[in-house]
C-alpha cells in the first residue's frame, strides 16, 4: 500500500510528533507500505518554510522529515491526468477547489494511494479517493 501524506499532516508531525501517528507510520513501515509526499506538498512545505523568520532552521526541518520518507513523488503524466478529471468534474457542478488540495488528492488517485489529511473537507467530493483522517 502506498500511503501519501497532506502538507497539514507533515505540518503536525513536524510540530508535535504526535506518538500516535509516529506509532501508525512504523507499523505502515513494518508491514512494507511505503509512505511517501507529493511534489506537490514539498513543494508546500519549502514555500512556508521559505516565508518565515527562520527559514534555514524550518528548511532543516523539512529536509529532516522527507529523509524519513520513502520518496516524494514526482508529478507525472497520470497525476495530470486525474488532475484534469477532478477539476472538469468541479467546473461541471459549479464547484471550486482548492488546487493544491485537487492536485494531491489527483497524484494520491494516479498512485492507487491512500491520502492522510487531518481536514477531509477538501478531499470529501473526489470520487474514488481512498482518504483516512487523522486523528481517527
Amino acid at each position: 500500500m502506498i500511503v501519501m501524506l497532506s502538507a497539514d499532516i507533515c505540518r503536525l508531525i513536524m510540530k508535535e510528533q504526535p506518538a500516535e501517528l509516529l506509532s501508525k507510520f512504523q507499523q505502515w513501515s513494518a508491514n512494507s507500505d511505503e509512505l511517501v509526499i507529493s511534489a506537490i506538498t514539498y513543494a508546500e512545505l519549502v514555500a512556508a518554510a521559505l516565508l518565515t523568520g527562520n527559514s534555514e532552521g524550518h528548511m532543516f526541518v523539512v529536509q529532516e522529515f522527507c529523509e524519513r520518507l520513502e520518496d516524494i513523488v514526482p508529478w507525472d503524466r497520470g497525476a495530470v491526468d486525474c488532475y484534469t478529471t477532478i477539476q472538469l468534474s468541479a467546473m461541471l457542478k459549479e464547484q471550486t477547489l482548492n488546487m493544491n488540495d485537487a492536485m494531491v488528492a489527483a497524484h494520491a488517485l494516479s498512485l492507487d494511494a491512500t491520502l492522510i489529511t487531518q481536514n477531509t473537507r477538501p478531499f470529501a467530493e473526489i470520487p474514488g479517493l481512498s482518504l483516512q483522517s487523522w486523528p481517527e
